[in-house]
């Protein structure tokens, strides 16, 4: 796309530069070469042997070449700043859509930390209960001497507060 309007660019700074003398293509198809007032034909200067009616024909070609010159001008400048409005937009889309992926990325980040910490409590919650389970065994059985009781009452308040941590952590999330 830009290549093509580099082109463009470059013919009408060649016809700009070449306006001095313009070629013109009658309907006849001759060919006029035009400087000013003067009016050549083959490289022979032909400006007096020309009626008016062919003089205002060929200006009249002359004119509508630099119309249409100038139009594909106004185009290609309301091209280019279609382009550059599109590139912005493009520019603004990728910049919304990099927003949105990190925006993702950090509800899933999220989204994990609130399954490991759910994991997190199920576990120890596992683990008090079969600590505690354990200890009613053991108690029923008669197999706890008082400092193993001890032992037993700090595990499980330990356990308990692990729990307690887990289940606030999760909560937090």
């Amino acid at each position: 796309m830009k290549f093509q309007n580099t082109i463009l660019i470059v013919l009408l700074t060649i016809l700009a530069s070449c306006g001095s003398s313009e070629q013109v293509i009658t309907d006849d198809g001759k060919i006029y070469e035009v400087k000013g007032n003067s009016y050549k034909n083959k490289g022979v200067d032909v400006t007096e042997s020309l009626s008016n009616e062919e003089i205002n024909n060929i200006n009249d070609i002359l004119n509508e070449k630099r119309d249409a010159a100038k139009a594909a001008e106004k185009l290609q400048k309301e091209l280019e700043k279609k382009e550059q409005e599109l590139e912005r937009v493009q520019k603004e889309a990728k910049q919304k859509q990099e927003e949105v992926e990190a925006k993702q990325r950090e509800l899933e980040r999220k989204l994990k930390e609130k399954e490991d910490a759910r994991e997190d409590f199920l576990k120890a919650k596992k683990r008090l209960e079969s600590e505690q389970n354990k200890y009613e065994r053991l108690k029923e059985k008669g197999k706890l001497s008082p400092n193993d009781e001890e032992d037993w009452k700090e595990k499980l308040d330990d356990l308990k507060q692990e729990v307690k941590e887990a289940k606030d952590k999760l909560d937090k999330l």
